[in-house]
């Protein structure tokens, strides 16, 4: 799992259950600068980083799932665009693009998004005071003409934000369906 920004891994841990209940290994790091990890906060080392831990845990599982919220679904759609293997990814209230806050083109999510999309699920929230629909949208739309499953949640906020718990459980469910039920 890819985390969003001011997220720290020991926090989210305990919410990761659900996965974990389901069989799957959940693996969740700190990005540089964050918690306990050293070094500068710096995108671009970010995305690499997570780059090479996609790389070295694919080298261990037959079965590679991807989950990123926020920033970390950023970081996921870097690390799908430059050919990392996966089975499914999820891809929840992910920024359409950083462009515009001056960061390259190139590390825009929805630049990152491949031609054949049948592999991810971007979620969004009508809800979402974090990211709004003109951040999210772009990307989720786009996902969609080329073939992501999507879903724009009426009751959605930010993930883990989710203001009222049955939102929270249906989300939830969702990533769980997609990741059990998905086929490869």
């Amino acid at each position: 799992m890819a985390l969003g920004n001011a997220m720290i891994a020991d926090q989210i841990i305990p919410s990761l259950k659900y996965l974990a209940s389901s069989g799957f290994d959940v693996y969740i790091f700190d990005y540089r600068g964050y918690g306990n990890s050293e070094g500068k906060r710096r995108i671009n080392a970010i995305i690499e980083d997570y780059r090479e831990i996609i790389d070295l845990l694919n080298s261990k599982y037959d079965k590679r799932f991807l989950y990123g919220v926020s920033l970390g679904g950023a970081v996921i759609m870097n690390a799908i665009g430059s050919d990392a293997e996966y089975d499914s990814a999820v891809i929840d209230s992910s920024p359409s693009r950083f462009s515009g806050f001056g960061c390259p083109e190139r590390i825009d999510p929805i630049n990152n998004l491949p031609d054949d999309a049948s592999k991810i699920f971007v979620i969004t929230g009508k809800k979402d005071q974090v990211l709004d629909s003109d951040m999210t949208a772009p990307l989720r739309e786009e996902a969609q003409r080329r073939g992501a499953k999507v879903i724009d949640g009426v009751d959605f906020s930010h993930p883990y934000m989710d203001r009222s718990l049955e939102a929270h459980k249906t989300r939830t469910k969702l990533i769980q369906h997609y990741f059990t039920k998905n086929p490869d």
